[in-house]
C-alpha cells in the first residue's frame, strides 16, 4: 500500500525545496508553529504566532511588539506554477479544439509524462499569490521567544484559486490538462478542468477565492552559542538571516513511501 501524503510531500521538497501539501483545501496559515509527522509528511500545527496565546510569550520577551500590528502580506499573483519530480516531463499539450471544445481559451494546459516503473509527482498552481510575514521586524521578534527553539514556522504560503496535483501509479501514464474558462449559474470560479484521464491519485480543484494553499515554505531557528565568555556577544537577528531551511524529519523513502530498506540496512550494519 502507497503512503500517498509522504510520498508526494518527499518527491516535491526534492524538487522545489519547499514543502507541498496533500490536501490543499485544508488551508495553512502563515504565522503557524509545529512539527512534520514523520509517517504522513503532515505538518502538525501546535499554534500560531498571531493567535493571542502566542503574544504573551512575545510579551514575555520585552514586551514592546504587537504582532497584530505587523499582519501577514497578500503579494500580486505570480506566474503559474508547474513541477514535477525527478523524470517527469511536461510537454505542449498535444490536442485540439477536434478533442477540447474551448482549447484555444484555455487559461493553462499542459501534457504530463510519467514514468515507467518509478513514482513522479506534479504540481500545478493557476497564477498563485504568496502570503508572507512582512519584512523585518517579525522574524527578529520571534527569535527571541524561546519556545519557538525546537519548533518549525511557516513564514509563507503560496494560495491559489484552481490546482492540479498528482502522484503516479508508475504505468508510465501521460495526463492532458487544461484549465478552461466557464460560464453559467452553476461555476461561479468561471473556471473548469479537463483532463484526458480520470485517474486515480489526480486531485483537481477551483475556487473563485484564494481558498488552496499547495505549497507552503517552513523556518527554523539556527542556534546560536558563545563558546566562551571571552568570544564576541552573539550579534541581534536581522530579518530572517538567523533561520534556516527545514529538512524532513524521515529517513530515505522507496516507491511505496516507506522507508527504504537498503537505507535501514546501512543502519544495522553501523550500529
Amino acid at each position: 500500500m502507497v503512503n500517498l501524503s509522504l510520498k508526494y510531500v518527499d518527491l516535491i521538497r526534492q524538487r522545489t525545496s519547499k514543502w507541498a501539501n496533500w490536501f490543499p483545501e485544508q488551508q495553512d496559515r502563515v504565522g503557524s508553529y509545529g512539527r512534520f509527522n514523520a509517517q504522513t509528511g503532515n505538518f502538525d500545527v501546535e499554534g500560531n504566532v498571531y493567535d493571542p496565546e502566542f503574544q504573551k510569550l512575545l510579551d514575555a520577551t520585552n514586551g514592546k511588539m504587537k504582532l497584530s500590528d505587523y499582519p501577514p502580506v497578500l503579494g500580486e499573483e505570480e506566474k503559474d506554477f508547474a513541477v514535477g519530480s525527478l523524470g517527469v516531463r511536461p510537454k505542449e499539450f498535444s490536442l485540439g479544439p477536434d478533442v477540447v471544445e474551448g482549447i484555444d481559451q484555455a487559461k493553462y494546459k499542459e501534457d504530463w509524462q510519467f514514468m515507467q516503473g518509478k513514482r513522479g509527482a506534479m504540481l500545478v498552481m493557476y497564477k498563485p499569490r504568496q502570503e508572507h510575514f512582512p519584512k523585518g521586524k517579525v522574524f527578529e521578534a520571534l527569535y527571541q521567544v524561546p519556545e519557538l527553539k525546537d519548533k518549525y514556522i511557516v513564514p509563507s504560503v503560496y494560495r491559489c484559486r484552481a490546482y492540479a496535483i498528482y502522484l503516479s501509479n508508475k504505468t508510465g501514464e501521460k495526463i492532458s490538462l487544461a484549465l478552461l474558462p466557464k460560464s453559467g449559474k452553476g461555476n461561479k470560479t468561471q473556471l473548469d478542468w479537463w483532463t484526458s484521464l480520470n485517474i486515480e491519485n489526480l486531485q483537481i480543484k477551483t475556487d473563485q477565492d484564494y481558498v488552496f494553499s499547495p505549497l507552503f515554505n517552513c523556518k527554523r531557528k539556527i542556534p546560536l552559542i558563545r563558546i566562551s565568555r571571552f568570544d564576541s556577544p552573539v550579534p541581534d537577528p536581522e530579518d530572517a538571516d538567523f533561520w534556516m531551511d527545514v529538512y524532513p524529519p524521515w529517513e530515505p523513502l522507496d516507491d511505496d513511501g516507506e522507508i527504504d530498506p537498503v537505507y535501514d540496512d546501512d543502519e544495522e550494519v553501523c550500529a
